[in-house]
């Protein structure tokens, strides 16, 4: 293993951690915003919010791919903490 993965894949928990935090995040403005909205009587959906939950998920995945490469030549694997 290089000497900067051990960096990097702190680097990417912390990012996966940040994103999940927003996930819930957008989650909770979500549910607000339709709660609000329906005793407003309206049914309306959010979908830039949609949208933007969607992209976050993408970039986990994609950092979770990029742990897992460089994770691949590790013994011991560690799982970042939800």
């Amino acid at each position: 293993m290089q000497t900067h993965e051990p960096e990097q894949l702190e680097q990417h928990y912390d990012d996966v951690n940040r994103l999940v935090e927003l996930a819930a995040d957008l989650d909770d403005i979500q549910q607000e915003l339709k709660a609000i909205a329906l005793k407003g009587g309206k049914r309306r959906v959010f979908y830039s919010l949609t949208v933007a939950q969607k992209q976050v998920d993408g970039m986990v995945n994609g950092i979770q791919r990029q742990i897992n490469r460089l994770e691949d030549g590790e013994d011991e694997i560690t799982e970042p903490a939800t």
